[in-house]
């Protein structure tokens, strides 16, 4: 294989040999043996995961692609999630799992390489390749070090190579050389190796080290169809100055009657409010209040009632700061944290619960009884700096995602929002953006950044002559970050009276809808790797339907009451007609039926690949029943839905509000994630409210009929479909590269490259 823009290297008897990549061409000979059916990598170190990516994807010289599963695990062990997919991928394989880094509890048969990252580096590479004529040398434990080392990942797939970490470890990478016989090395940014009988090919910078991959890319797949934009500061934890926790313990004695939409106190209050002091400088609060014990009128015996909890904190001028429900956590008890920049002072803690029923959409009526020991834990974390990712660790998926797809990373620290100027700029905030207009037009120069450091790599990409295929081509763009690290950029004004501000997008990103973006996002970094291989595994994990009526073939729409029913009526209802045609087994769940204790015995959601809902929405929940006497109990909400197991990787769309809302809040209490983490391949809701034009037809035709990605569909429906506040708020979390399966189309390659 020749690859332009490098050189050809032959032995040479000079001790070092510095030759610049742009000028000759270069040929890479490698042999590769066993190193297991998936790769399982720490998320203690980011390092690991650069290794773990080389392992788990490479592309060799007889135009053959090779990929495994890679994981990311944490505290030892695999997430439930993940022990459910390799149960599924192991199937067939009759092979042991390789473990990098850190011991792995785990039932399978496993091969483990621990150690520090430059060892297991040296230790991989002689274990994975009996020979190789060239190395990819990263820097380790210096200034810059991992972002460099996280953009230039890639070569050693693309060019299969093994990666050797820098660390003053001269010998070991000299031994390794000879080991390998090894004729070359690449080193990133300011390594000075001097090896014997090795040419260097030195790639200095960032733009000298994605030329290379460029170059490289146009000759392997003639073109180039995917980006990864990432943060690399997301693997730094906030740093805590000092910490002081204050434990609130109360009792609520409450029986209220709700009728004709007046609540009625006839015993007690619900509510119990508390002053506490936030002090100067940059804060971390979190919040956690919980029902101890309840004795309750109405039994719970076969869990159609549950308590709830309510909290909200406000700063002393009356401005939330955060809200909290246990819809958006779990069963009697809620979360809540944010920042608070420099406004010390009284803060309002104000705690409600309700144990009962409440129902009624024209005219709100129920009853509640409550008997409660609450308990409250208030942290107050003083913070060396603003700095706070909201998905902690993203970036580590980057290399493999990235290589997987036959794309490059573009990844920068300044693409954050809560640097060290935002503290600045936030003084005397209680909350982000999310609650603060007047935050936004800084974070929206952040998203400004952002755009013009990818249009740069789009004039690199044209520089070696692929942006027009890209453009005119499946043109995905992974956004690899939470709202923190990789900000959505907010359209205004606000609508009235919400607490929410702003319309949060990350349509700037797509360049005008000329790019299909998707942002790859779930609870923890384990979730996305998950998420990742999932995606990639997908025909593997699935396979070919085994019966007319399996869930690969399943259809389900869901619609809510409260006007929901004329979705119902000129959506959902011929549209399902329309979706036979086309292979699927439908099934229109309105009124009667559309609760989630009914919804979870048809398995409505967890047994269909593709669920599309249109109702009404928040970001904890969605509530389809709205009518009856009870609606608060038969909610779909983050509390009961976050232990769900879906059947397979579906496709979940929704037509209703807030329910893609993830700024501000952790990503655990978004209800659009918390089906990524149950086990959906893709999300598409709304970051704010809607409004009644939030149709899906565009969108699901592209899908279906034309055998889209769920990035390209999107790009498609977006350029058709302008109409606000849809336009700005829909968006997709997921692959966009990820094409599921339907009836009359089979499976994809999930966009996966292919070699010239």
């Amino acid at each position: 294989m020749i690859l332009p823009n490098s050189i050809y290297a032959n032995k040479v008897d000079t001790l070092n040999v510095d030759i610049p990549t742009n000028e000759t061409t270069f040929s890479f000979e490698a042999i590769r043996q066993d190193v297991g059916c998936a790769i399982i990598v720490p998320d203690t170190n980011p390092f690991f995961a650069i290794i773990g990516a080389s392992l788990a994807c490479w592309y060799d010289d007889t135009n053959t692609s090779n990929l495994l599963p890679l994981l990311i695990q944490s505290g030892n062990h695999l997430s439930e999630h993940q022990k459910i997919f390799l149960d599924r991928y192991l199937k067939t394989k009759n092979d042991t799992i390789l473990v990098l880094g850190e011991h792995l509890d785990d039932a399978n048969n496993t091969t483990e390489i621990l150690g520090s990252p430059p060892k297991v580096a040296l230790d991989v590479a002689t274990r994975a390749f009996v020979q190789s004529s060239t190395i990819l040398v990263l820097p380790y434990n210096t200034d810059n070090a991992y972002k460099l080392s996280l953009i230039a990942s890639p070569l050693a797939s693309y060019c299969n190579i093994p990666i050797l970490l820098y660390d003053d470890n001269l010998e070991d990478i000299q031994h390794a050389c000879i080991e390998l016989n090894s004729t070359s090395v690449f080193t990133v940014g300011s390594i000075n190796l001097t090896l014997s009988n090795i040419t260097i090919i030195p790639l200095k910078d960032e733009e000298a080290v994605q030329n290379e991959i460029l170059s490289i890319i146009k000759d392997q797949f003639n073109g180039i169809n995917y980006i990864t934009l990432t943060n690399p500061s997301d693997i730094i934890a906030p740093e805590t100055i000092s910490f002081n926790e204050t434990i609130l313990r109360d009792h609520i004695e409450n029986t209220k009657v709700t009728f004709l939409g007046k609540a009625i106190d006839i015993k007690g209050n619900d509510t119990k409010q508390y002053k506490v002091y936030i002090p100067d400088g940059v804060n971390k609060i979190q919040i956690h209040s919980f029902i101890n014990k309840t004795n309750k009128v109405i039994t719970n015996k076969i869990g159609l009632i549950c308590p709830v909890i309510y909290m909200s904190l406000s700063d002393p001028f009356g401005n939330i700061v955060i809200y909290g429900s246990s819809f958006g956590y779990g069963i009697g008890e809620t979360y809540g944290e944010s920042v608070v920049c420099n406004l010390s002072g009284n803060y309002t803690l104000t705690i409600t619960v309700y144990n009962g029923v409440k129902g009624g959409f024209f005219s709100l009526r129920g009853l509640s009884r409550v008997n409660a020991d609450i308990e409250t834990v208030f942290n107050v974390s003083k913070l060396e700096s603003m700095h706070l990712p909201f998905i902690p660790k993203l970036s580590m998926t980057a290399p493999y995602l990235t290589a997987a797809h036959g794309g490059i990373i573009v990844a920068d620290s300044n693409f954050e929002l809560t640097d060290d100027n935002y503290s600045k700029i936030a003084k005397g905030y209680a909350a982000g953006p999310w609650y603060n207009e007047e935050l936004q037009e800084y974070n929206n120069e952040k998203v400004n950044y952002t755009i013009e450091k990818l249009r740069h790599s789009l004039s690199l990409i044209d520089d070696h002559q692929m942006l027009t295929k890209y453009l005119n081509g499946s043109a995905w763009l992974a956004i690899l970050g939470g709202t923190n690290m990789i900000p959505m950029y907010y359209y205004g004004p606000s609508q009235d009276g919400l607490h929410e501000k702003g319309l949060p997008s990350d349509n700037p990103y797509s360049l005008d809808w000329n790019l299909s973006v998707g942002r790859v996002v779930s609870y923890n970094v384990q979730d996305v790797s998950l998420l990742i291989s999932r995606t990639l595994f997908y025909k593997e994990i699935c396979d070919q339907p085994k019966k007319i009526r399996d869930w690969r073939n399943r259809f389900s729409f869901v619609f809510g009451e409260g006007f929901g029913e004329t979705g119902g009526l000129f959506h959902q209802i011929p549209y399902s007609l329309t979706v036979k045609k086309y292979g699927f087994k439908s099934r229109i769940y309105g009124d009667f039926k559309n609760s989630r204790q009914l919804t979870t015995l048809f398995r409505t959601y967890t047994n269909a690949n593709y669920i599309e809902y249109l109702g009404h929405g928040d970001w904890f929940w969605f509530s389809p029943s709205l009518y009856g006497f009870d609606y608060l109990n038969k909610a779909v909400d983050v509390a009961h839905a976050k232990d769900w197991i879906y059947n397979g990787p579906s496709v979940f769309l929704t037509s209703a509000c807030l329910m893609g809302r993830i700024d501000g809040i952790p990503p655990y209490m978004n209800i659009g994630l918390t089906m990524i983490h149950a086990g959906c391949n893709a999300f598409v809701g709304a970051t704010r409210e809607t409004g009644q034009e939030a149709g899906l037809t565009t969108l699901e035709n592209h899908l279906i009929v034309d055998n889209f990605s769920v990035g390209e569909a999107l790009r498609g429906e977006k350029r058709i479909d302008k109409e606000p506040a849809t336009y700005y708020v829909r968006v997709l979390y997921g692959d966009p590269a990820f094409n599921p399966y339907e009836p009359n189309n089979g499976f994809s390659d999930q966009g996966r490259p292919t070699q010239v």
